[in-house]
């Protein structure tokens, strides 16, 4: 049994003298819970065998005591004396205490330096190291009393900062809660009783101890009581003595009073005895954790084993410290410009907060959102009619004294270029889109390449936003020719623009087929005369002329609804051409983004980061100059996985049940105190 215990004691070493928290790894521990004045002290002080905790009234325990006991097989020389009982403290490891009322001391002092001489309290643990020949190997937490309300100076939320506390111990799935409640008040009361029961419904894991029995009435009630059929906790409960304040002025010893306690039981409660007192509490605490750390030893093996894959992936991250500040230079400049080209082309992401939310972030796809959004559905919500609400005017107005008879190309001309401007501002609000959106992904990618190198990541985001804004403007100057272009020249004879021809002969069709619906035989046989003639002609470019020339022949052209018709033919061809140039436009504006602001960016960003950066000596040192976060991480990652290797040795030990020979360092007898 002591060999599993001194296993386990070995093992939260490993953790707590490394100054490395093991609350990820939940080890098993025993945590003391009561109200204050219950005994709770008193239970740990008979346990120990030791007279070394603080008294006093109020708030006596203001920071959690880890109270880790060792049994020593033998005395050991100490200040040049045998010893069969010492301690130290992990604040204080290399001064080793003899004398009890030093440790109370000890404990009140490291108390007020943390918590001040107030009645606040810490959630910083005191540890304690206690060496005996007399102890069984146990590590017990003691934690401040629950208190119902606040008294003297006291803070008046003392109650809900107390509770806190005992619940970030309690709850954890691995710690066996040693409810203590005082033995003289109802134990439907109990303080202890209760939290244990919101965080351990079912009392698997709850051993309840009623203190001071000596105090309570004796009778049936106090029977049902001792015997745990009234509190139904799994693990039991056992009634212990206390010293009282007689006894202490007595100077009562320990064992004295265990001998009592003892009479007591066998007087008091005969059926129960065995089952009562501080030795029998002490030999069941030893079997509960034994039996406690054999069912969770699985578990605690997969969250070291967890924990150890997550400091070997962060230690992988810092990488090694750089010693040639030149290769590394180079080798972080291509690992960044790696990432550039891969993110863009969607091989290469990293996790990183948007909106308040990690999300996966890909150069590649967010600039692909901005063409979605931007260069396509932006563009193609514009409508190409818009402005040309008084069409028929605006044909008037620019066709001067000559009317023509179906549409004057001139006027076409005018009124498509004015429409071609609608495209102006949403290709270069795209290109300034395409810029935000490239420059955010470059700083987001040098801050997660090249984040434990802050000299270097700046210089390499600024060089590359330098070059960003040139490609940019090169950019726009090359859209802005192209939107000219457009504009020198309307090209009627684009092989996707709709022939005009046709749609002037449906024109007149569809407007013989509305006159015979008004039984205006004669008019509707000259509208389709009309119609049969442009379709015999279409195709031909000297179509509209002979049209137009028909009066030379003797014939009557009519000219009901020759304005409509007019406008809207033009709607129509206006509306046809815009949507050919501004299909043209999206193709064009993603692949000069594409080339001038991420080809010729990535193609020359190695070149232009090297020839700016691969300087002297000194700069270049600088530059790779380790961030001390960074310095810290690797430290602490190394460390931790040297504490992890060890806590998985320890763990093989305990699953096949080997010896583990002690290596601890024994006291300097120069340090005893």
């Amino acid at each position: 049994m002591d060999r599993f215990l001194a296993a386990l004691n070995r093992l939260q070493d490993v953790f707590t003298t490394s100054g490395i928290p093991c609350s990820d790894v939940d080890l098993p521990q025993i945590v003391v819970v009561g109200s204050q004045s219950s005994g709770k002290s008193s239970v740990l002080e008979s346990i120990a065998k030791q007279n070394f905790l603080p008294r006093g009234n109020g708030i006596v325990t203001r920071r959690p005591l880890v109270l880790q006991m060792i049994k020593e097989d033998k005395e050991q020389e100490v200040g040049g004396e045998n010893r069969h009982t010492w301690a130290t403290f992990l604040h204080s490891p290399d001064r080793v205490f003899t004398d009890m009322s030093q440790i109370q001391d000890e404990i009140i002092a490291d108390t007020e330096r943390i918590c001040g001489k107030d009645k606040g309290i810490s959630d910083k643990a005191i540890h304690l190291k206690l060496h005996s020949t007399k102890i069984p190997s146990l590590t017990l937490v003691d934690l401040p009393g629950l208190t119902k309300i606040s008294v003297g100076d006291q803070p008046k939320d003392i109650d809900k900062k107390i509770e806190k506390l005992v619940r970030s111990y309690v709850s954890k799935p691995n710690s066996i809660i040693l409810a203590v409640s005082p033995g003289n008040v109802d134990i439907a009361n109990s303080d202890s009783l209760r939290l244990a029961r919101t965080v351990d419904p079912t009392g698997s894991r709850t051993l309840a101890v009623v203190t001071k029995c000596d105090l309570m009435e004796r009778g049936k009630e106090a029977y049902e009581v001792l015997e745990g059929s009234k509190v139904g906790m799994k693990l039991g409960l056992i009634g212990v003595i206390n010293r009282n304040n007689d006894m202490l002025k007595q100077d009562i010893s320990l064992e004295r009073v265990q001998e009592m306690e003892e009479t007591f039981f066998r007087e008091e409660f005969p059926d129960i005895a065995d089952r009562m007192g501080t030795k029998y509490l002490s030999n069941q605490l030893c079997d509960i954790l034994i039996s406690h750390l054999r069912k969770c030893l699985p578990e605690v093996s997969e969250k070291i084993g967890l924990q150890r894959e997550k400091h070997k992936t962060a230690l992988e991250e810092v990488g090694e410290q750089a010693t040639d500040p030149r290769q590394a230079l180079v080798t972080l400049l291509n690992k960044f410009t790696d990432s550039i080209k891969q993110s863009i082309d969607g091989k290469y992401s990293f996790p990183t907060k948007q909106g308040g939310k990690e999300e996966c972030y890909s150069a590649g796809a967010e600039l692909f959102k901005v063409f979605k959004a931007e260069c396509i559905d932006r563009m193609s919500d514009i409508r190409p009619d818009k402005g040309l609400d008084n069409l028929p005017d605006q044909i008037e107005n620019n066709g001067g004294i000559q009317p023509s008879l179906f549409i004057d190309e001139g006027v076409f001309n005018t009124l498509v270029t004015k429409q071609l401007h609608l495209l102006d501002y949403p290709t270069y609000h795209a290109i300034d889109r395409s810029h935000s959106s490239l420059k955010k992904s470059v700083e987001l990618i040098a801050k997660n390449t090249l984040g434990a190198y802050p000299a270097l990541e700046g210089e390499v985001a600024e060089i590359c936003c330098r070059n960003l804004v040139d490609q940019m403007e090169l950019t726009k100057t090359f859209m802005k020719q192209y939107l000219a272009n457009e504009r020198s020249y309307i090209n009627t004879n684009h092989p996707d623009f709709i022939d005009r021809f046709e749609v002037a002969a449906n024109m007149f069709h569809n407007s013989a087929n509305v006159i015979r619906n008004r039984r205006d035989e004669e008019l509707a046989k000259k509208q389709e005369n009309q119609y049969q003639y442009m379709k015999v002609t279409t195709g031909n470019n000297t179509a509209f002329s002979k049209l137009m020339n028909r009066s030379d022949r003797g014939e009557k052209v009519t000219t009901e609804g020759r304005s409509d018709n007019e406008a809207e033919l033009m709607h129509k061809l206006i509306i046809q051409y815009f949507t050919i140039i501004r299909g043209q436009l999206i193709d064009v504006l993603i692949k000069s983004i594409m080339r001038f602001m991420v080809r010729d960016l990535t193609d020359k960003l190695s070149h232009n980061l090297m020839k700016t950066l691969y300087t002297t000596e000194g700069r270049i040192m600088a530059l790779v100059q380790e961030a001390d976060h960074v310095t810290r991480k690797r430290q602490s990652s190394s460390k931790m996985l040297s504490v992890l290797a060890k806590a998985e040795n320890l763990i093989s030990d305990i699953a096949v049940g080997r010896v583990i020979p002690t290596t601890e360092k024994k006291p300097d007898i120069d340090k005893e105190e």
